[in-house]
């Protein structure tokens, strides 16, 4: 004998469950750089930006100075590395109001400029505020000596020194890949070192 039980009035129905809604935690700006990147990678990032120098930056950093060059060479190539260096010095380009071609235009005007243009037709030294403003931006330095004869000035010599136009020439041509540089790098360091340099 069979018996048929009929549920009356909602008595077995399973309650409507209640959705709970949980809001995401937005990220501040910079802390995703932050959480990626451990305190010595952050401190290198910051020593970097100094002069540019990966294995004094390295160094800087805590880094054994004997693998710093090892040791930078890896960081520059860590993604999350490279992206903090290449975000500050985008930040810090924004605050001075640099852009690339700025860069290039110095470097293009130094490796130009002509000495020539600071003398006179008749081969004396324009004062500063005669020079050409271009020449002006390509001087490193003036020296002016007194010259005397027992005790009178009889004249000056000034010593006009120009910025580096080789080294101006070399950054340019390394900005278009004209050099190919070929560099062997022998360094001494431990496994203890090798293992302990990346934390």
């Amino acid at each position: 004998m069979s018996t048929r039980h009929r549920r009356l009035g909602g008595v077995g129905r399973t309650p409507p469950r209640k959705l709970s809604t949980r809001r995401s935690r937005k990220t501040p700006a910079g802390e995703s750089r932050a959480q990626a990147l451990t305190a010595n990678q952050e401190r290198f990032v910051q020593e970097y930006l100094v002069d540019l120098n990966g294995k004094q930056a390295a160094i800087r950093a805590g880094y054994s100075e004997r693998s710093a060059e090892v040791t930078a060479s890896k960081l520059l190539s860590n993604p999350k590395v490279r992206a903090a260096v290449d975000a500050a010095k985008a930040a810090r380009a924004e605050r001075v109001e640099v852009k690339a071609d700025d860069v290039l235009r110095e470097l293009l005007l130094i490796a130009r400029t002509d000495i020539g243009d600071a003398f006179s037709p008749t081969g004396a030294l324009l004062p500063l505020k005669e020079m050409p403003a271009h020449l002006r931006r390509a001087i490193s330095s003036i020296e002016v000596e007194q010259l005397t004869v027992d005790g009178e000035a009889i004249g000056t010599v000034a010593k006009v020194k120009l910025w580096d136009k080789p080294k101006s020439l070399e950054l340019l041509g390394k900005h278009l890949r004209l050099f190919v540089d070929k560099v062997e790098t022998t360094v001494q360091f431990s496994h203890e070192d090798a293992l302990g340099e990346l934390e």
